[in-house]
């Protein structure tokens, strides 16, 4: 039997004990015998099968990957996930960032333009030493000792400056942060 042809269908009444259901009679898109469904379950339906079993043997066999659900162009979702790692590496480095600051059951947040703006403040240096290497985020009040993840909680820092730092109060270039407001 020819893929390609048309499903051939008829309308019937299919009884089940009490119940009478409208159903709709089509010929297997696979192995040609006689199956039935209802009509709000088939208008739904590009293709139709008789069973599980031949719906299957279909999909191994002969449909087309660009009907697939998961279709992607071609990659695995890994590999599309990695290529967007790849590609956005700023933004994969402030989620993991918020992930670690929700794990600590910090309150608050910032976005990633936040970030780049308090970086540009600083003219995209290290706030102690002064550094145009890369800026890591610093907690002032430390995440473990119940900082916040809020941008005003948050210095640029240098990977170095910030190891130094690790659990200590400085702040470098604005000591009005520390204040607490109730």
């Amino acid at each position: 039997m020819s893929r390609s042809s048309a499903t051939s269908m008829r309308m019937g009444i299919w009884s089940m004990g009490n119940n009478q259901s409208p159903r709709i009679f089509f010929t297997c898109a696979f192995c040609g015998e006689l199956g039935s469904d209802k009509p709000s379950h088939f208008i739904l339906k590009i293709r139709h099968f008789c069973s599980q079993g031949c719906y299957s043997k279909f999909l191994a066999a002969f449909q087309p990957i660009e009907e697939h659900p998961r279709w992607q162009g071609g990659v695995s979702n890994a590999e599309a996930h990695r290529r967007w790692k790849q590609k956005n590496p700023k933004r994969v480095a402030h989620l993991k960032a918020r992930r670690y600051a929700r794990e600590r059951g910090a309150s608050g947040s910032h976005t990633l333009s936040e970030w780049e703006s308090l970086k540009n403040q600083h003219g995209n240096k290290c706030a102690h030493c002064g550094a145009k290497e890369p800026l890591t985020k610093d907690h002032i009040v430390p995440l473990s000792l119940g900082g916040t993840d809020d941008i005003k909680n948050i210095q640029p820092l240098c990977r170095s400056c910030n190891s130094r730092k690790w659990a200590k109060f400085p702040i470098y270039e604005n000591p009005e942060l520390l204040t607490t407001s109730p």
